[in-house]
C-alpha cells in the first residue's frame, strides 16, 4: 500500500486555517524549536523527526500544511549521520507569530501556557492533540499472555507539566481512562508520562482525534488487517505489507 497523497490533500482542503494551525502547534510543541536571534539576525523554525520513520511526514504532509498557513515552503535536510530528518522555515514574521501565540523560544519546558484560542475551544484542541500526538506519541503493541502483540497502547512523554496536565484534562473530557504519572529524571526534570490501554481507547482516538502520520497508520492499519502487530517494521515497509 503506497500513502495516497491526493486523498491527504482533499482532507486538508476541509480544515480551517484556524484548524491547520491548532494542529500545527501541536506539531511544534512536539518536535519543534524557534530561534530568535535579533543580534545574528536569524529567525528560525525547525522540526525534527526521525528520518526512516517519520520521512513521509516531514517531506510531504507537514511541509504541506505549513505551505497552507504560512505561504512559504520550507527547506527539507537529512542528517545522515544522525538518522534525522529536518524541516527549517527561515522567517522572522513566521517567528514572531509563534511567540505572540505564546510558543517560547529556546528549550520548550518553559512553555508556561497553552494557547488561548486552543484551550478555548474543544475542536481545536482536538487538531491540537492530533498534531502533538503525530509528532511526539507512541503507538504500540504489547504481548498478551501468548506473546503475540495484540494490546494497543498510545503514549506520551513530556517535561511540561503544562502540557502533560492539559493533554491529560482533555483525553479525560473526551472519555478516555488514561493515567498520569510522573518521576524525577536524572535528578533534575519531572518527567510526566501519560498512557492510553486497550482496543476500545484506540477505537476511540480514532474517532475522535485520528492521525495524519504514516508512522501511527501503518501500525494501525497493520494491526487491523492482521489482528496482530509485528515490532521493529519500519513505516515504508509496514506500507508494503498493507
Amino acid at each position: 500500500m503506497k500513502v495516497n497523497f491526493f486523498d491527504f490533500q482533499k482532507k486538508l482542503t476541509k480544515l480551517s486555517k484556524e484548524e491547520l494551525i491548532a494542529y500545527e502547534t501541536g506539531v511544534h510543541l512536539g518536535d519543534g524549536s524557534l530561534v530568535y536571534d535579533r543580534k545574528h539576525r536569524t529567525y528560525r523554525v525547525e522540526y525534527s523527526g526521525d528520518a526512516e520513520n517519520d520521512r513521509i511526514f516531514y517531506s510531504e504532509i507537514l511541509p504541506s500544511i505549513l505551505e497552507i498557513i504560512y505561504s512559504k515552503k520550507p527547506k527539507i535536510y537529512l542528517k545522515k549521520n544522525e538518522r534525522t530528518i529536518l524541516l527549517v522555515l527561515n522567517s522572522k514574521k513566521v517567528i514572531e507569530q509563534k511567540i505572540n501565540l505564546g510558543l517560547p523560544t529556546g528549550n520548550k519546558i518553559t512553555l508556561r501556557k497553552i494557547p488561548r484560542f486552543i484551550e478555548k475551544d474543544r475542536k481545536l484542541t482536538l487538531h491540537f492533540l492530533r498534531g502533538l500526538a503525530d509528532a511526539d506519541f507512541l503507538v504500540t503493541f504489547k504481548k498478551n499472555k501468548k506473546g503475540i502483540h495484540t494490546e494497543p497502547r498510545i503514549e506520551y512523554f513530556t517535561n511540561n507539566s503544562v502540557l502533560a496536565n492539559f493533554v491529560h484534562n482533555s483525553l479525560k473530557s473526551i472519555g478516555f481512562r488514561c493515567s498520569l504519572e510522573s518521576s524525577l529524571r536524572c535528578k533534575k526534570h519531572t518527567e510526566y508520562r501519560i498512557r492510553i490501554y486497550g482496543k476500545k481507547h484506540l477505537q476511540l482516538w480514532m474517532e475522535k482525534i485520528g492521525f495524519f502520520n504514516p508512522k501511527h497508520l501503518s501500525k494501525i492499519l497493520f494491526f487491523e488487517k492482521h489482528g496482530y502487530y509485528i515490532p521493529y517494521l519500519t513505516t515504508e515497509e509496514r506500507l508494503e505489507l498493507l
